[in-house]
């Protein structure tokens, strides 16, 4: 039985509840992380931690815990539920607040939510040495995709609309049909020897697995460049690939209909994640 963190207690999951009134619940009023745990090690772990308290900051919620505290919690978590392949979750919402009101109050009190999610990672290893299949989607979402909140309804659509035409992911696209990101991941291209992903701003979430890639791209001397690319852009490129933190780096072979390249993991990719594997 998986056993959750819940506001100091631990507690079974199936008996982890908070009021109908939290914030969460009825405004999406709160932010979330996930981070995978590899062969018994966490993924990334600081960068995970950083980016929930930056997503904190933003949304002006304030919680009695340090990074150090939230840190203590996850690995008791980890360790209680043995485990060893999978993600840890965390979310904490502005807290409960009656009656209902759009202007939240100065003194709730955050409800802070940990607990673990076995996940075959194996599998996707497999399932990389043959790449994936990835569905075009219009980015419906909110204005403010570099905050890592639970306001996922517009991920929800797209990710559902990829498995409608069993697709493995939604690339998203904006009103220029310029490419922002997947429904759950950062979308990369490589065209003649250069790897080219969106550059960092509102429209994106910032992802840990994106900024690992990048410095394992500098160490190695890749060419690399943030600018935006077009639906075009993507469907001509030479090799394409997401990143996130349960795909690592997953290759894209097919957008909707049309076939990447050759239709195979490109060497690079598969380079790519082999070396980000090994750094981890």
């Amino acid at each position: 039985m998986t056993t959750c963190y819940i506001n100091g207690k631990y507690k079974p999951l199936s008996q982890s509840t908070v009021s109908i009134t939290d914030r969460g619940y009825q405004f999406s009023d709160g932010v979330y992380e996930v981070i995978a745990v590899f062969k018994n090690e966490f993924v990334d772990f600081k960068l995970h931690l950083n980016r929930l308290f930056v997503s904190l900051k933003k949304m002006d919620i304030k919680i009695n815990l340090n990074e150090n505290q939230i840190e203590s919690i996850t690995k008791k978590i980890k360790k209680i539920n043995q485990l060893e392949m999978g993600i840890v979750y965390i979310q904490i919402t502005r807290g409960d607040q009656n009656p209902r009101e759009h202007k939240y109050s100065n003194n709730l009190k955050p409800n802070i939510v940990i607990y673990s999610i076995f996940k075959n990672f194996e599998y996707l290893n497999k399932l990389a040495q043959k790449g994936v299949k990835t569905s075009l989607y219009p980015d419906v979402r909110w204005q403010r995709s570099d905050i890592k909140s639970i306001s996922l309804l517009g991920n929800v659509l797209a990710a559902n609309h990829a498995k409608k035409n069993k697709s493995h992911e939604a690339v998203l696209f904006d009103k220029r049909n310029m490419i922002t990101e997947g429904n759950s991941s950062s979308i990369w291209i490589i065209k003649k020897n250069k790897c080219i992903t969106h550059p960092l701003n509102f429209r994106i979430l910032k992802g840990c697995t994106r900024h690992k890639l990048i410095s394992i791209l500098k160490k190695n001397k890749f060419k690399f460049e943030e600018k935006k690319f077009s639906i075009k852009s993507l469907l001509n490129a030479d090799e394409a690939f997401m990143t996130s933190a349960t795909n690592f780096i997953m290759p894209i072979i097919k957008v909707d209909k049309h076939t990447i390249s050759n239709g195979k993991p490109g060497l690079n990719t598969l380079k790519f994640r082999s070396l980000f594997i090994n750094a981890i």
